[in-house]
């Protein structure tokens, strides 16, 4: 049996004209948030672990065994490279944003 390649839909737009349906200054606002969003969160995921509201809080107070897990040191820095990572993130974003071509 030979496969046979199915013709892609005319009719359904490409990922390329859907980029060009929304106009310039929502793509640009849409990116700015995001990268907000990515630097705030990756800020607090890199730091708030080692503050003193990550493990004395009226919650862990009464969960002993979830404190003793979220305060392991293992955690922490793993919730802390989550961070870095959603910084990265935005980063990236930021520096690889590309506008199409007007036509």
């Amino acid at each position: 049996m030979s496969s046979i390649p199915f013709p892609e839909n005319p009719s359904a737009p490409s990922e390329q004209q859907e980029l060009h349906t929304q106009p310039l200054w929502m793509r640009r606002i849409i990116l700015v948030l995001f990268v907000m969003f990515c630097l705030q969160m990756g800020m607090m995921l890199l730091f708030l672990p080692w503050t003193p509201a990550w493990s004395y809080n009226t919650w862990l107070a009464e969960h002993w065994t979830i404190r003793s897990f979220i305060t392991n040191f293992y955690v922490r820095g793993l919730v802390s490279g989550l961070g870095l990572v959603d910084i990265f993130i935005g980063v990236w974003e930021a520096v690889n944003y590309r506008e199409p071509k007007r036509t």
